[in-house]
């Protein structure tokens, strides 16, 4: 390893400050050089360093680099996101965060840098195209609770007596494919979902293209869970194109807890009112006006948990009073003595995609709000939650009386609820009765 750092450049930097470094350019380079003063003035940084490693890369392969800043005190911090890395021949390999990746090309001489407010530090990378010869896995215990994810690991050899960080397939054998599985065959991060016995094999390619598998290692996923509960991150109530996140906790033997949630089989009872995506999200797709109940169920293993979601149409913006017989709103209605008459609320809704429509749901309270002196209560009557306005045959009219009718839709503690453009949900119209 090489390394020109330039402490002394960096405590110049500090002492002027980020107001003094506006003048250096406007430039990418300028930019980060300037961020990185000020992270390493916030944080105490005084010097940094590549840490010790022996800067052999196989060309199929890559390798972390990290690069260590310290403070006064000899705090240590990894930098390698806030670095700039860069590489004297592109053509040999990319690297990004410190993470270099061979292009699969041998070369020679290629060296990596790594700079953090203006201290620079090299070093120098050997591509090597030594051919595989054997790979070993093995795991920390040889088993795993079920539904939970383990790593595995694995030693690749070379004909050179070197172990390089290389491209690997794992796979799981056939019989178990639906116990447990490797979500990305190119990492050793095993998902489980069914207890059972299954053998786990890494297969990388020699230079030859010809495949070079490993030990066939058996691997035990424990039938240790007991419970599992379900939860959403909002109420158990959502509303057209809503989302939400459901987490599934699992409960095992020895009492320790687990969120399990990529490894559970997430359902839902009604695909077209809910949907159920990765990691737990679901989306409310279609509702109704009272609630579309859907069960959501999820299963690992032998256990399982249901949890019921309501599903609602969008909130509501405005409502209006229309007649029994059109949906166009109105100022006022007749009915005649000995007769009855229905009118109906109809609302607009705060999702434009979502039409117009009768609304019909329990929370609507009727009254009358105003009369003549010719009202007579015993012979005329509301339904508080219909809207039915029923006129006694006995009602004795010396001329047409004209009332005033309101509807209202009502929160849960009784206030008049109000709509997504600010205003209260509420509406009157005026009602002759005839003689």
């Amino acid at each position: 390893m090489r390394s020109k750092g330039i402490n002394y450049s960096l405590a110049l930097l500090l002492g002027v400050g980020a107001f003094g470094l506006t003048a250096c350019g406007g430039g990418d380079g300028d930019s980060a050089r300037l961020s990185q003063t000020v992270d390493a003035s916030k944080n105490g940084i005084v010097e940094t360093a590549i840490a010790a490693n022996d800067g052999y890369v196989h060309i199929k392969g890559s390798r972390q680099f990290d690069l260590i800043g310290k403070d006064a005190a000899g705090k240590e911090t990894n930098l390698n996101s806030k670095a700039t890395w860069t590489l004297n021949d592109k053509t040999l390999g990319s690297v990004k965060n410190g993470l270099f990746t061979a292009s699969g090309q041998a070369g020679s001489n290629l060296v990596l840098t790594a700079s953090y407010a203006g201290i620079v530090k090299e070093q120098l990378i050997t591509l090597s195209d030594a051919n595989l010869t054997n790979i070993t896995i093995s795991h920390a215990s040889g088993a795993v609770d079920v539904c939970k994810n383990t790593q595995f690991i694995a030693k690749a050899t070379f004909n050179d007596g070197k172990d390089y960080d290389y491209p690997l397939t794992w796979t799981v054998d056939a019989a178990s494919t639906g116990l447990a599985s490797f979500a990305d065959a190119t990492k050793p991060d095993l998902s489980t979902r069914k207890s059972g016995e299954i053998k786990v094999t890494a297969t990388g390619k020699d230079n030859t293209d010809k495949s070079v598998p490993s030990n066939e290692l058996p691997f035990s996923i424990s039938k240790t869970l007991t419970k599992l509960t379900l939860a959403s991150n909002r109420e158990l109530s959502m509303r057209q194109g809503q989302t939400a996140t459901i987490t599934a906790t699992g409960e095992y033997q020895n009492g320790s807890t687990a969120n399990i949630t990529p490894n559970v089989n997430l359902t839902s009872g009604t695909p077209s009112a809910l949907t159920v995506g990765a990691s737990g999200l679901i989306t409310a797709v279609s509702g109704s006006q009272s609630g579309t109940d859907v069960t959501l169920t999820a299963t690992c293993d032998d256990t399982t948990q249901t949890l019921v979601i309501k599903i609602l149409k969008p909130e509501i913006r405005t409502m209006e009073i229309v007649s029994a017989n059109s949906e166009t709103a109105t100022e006022s209605l007749s009915v005649s003595i000995g007769s009855s008459i229905t009118p109906r609320i109809k609302v607009t809704y705060a999702d434009s995609t979502v039409n117009a429509e009768v609304y019909n749901s329990n929370d609507v309270e009727w009254a009358i709000d105003s009369t003549s002196p010719d009202y007579d209560e015993s012979n005329i009557t509301i339904d508080t939650a219909t809207g039915k306005l029923t006129i006694d045959e006995d009602l004795s009219l010396a001329q047409s009386l004209t009332l005033v009718i309101s509807a209202r839709i009502k929160t849960s503690s009784g206030s008049t609820a109000t709509g997504s453009n600010g205003t209260e949900l509420k509406d009157t119209i005026r009602i002759t009765i005839n003689r």
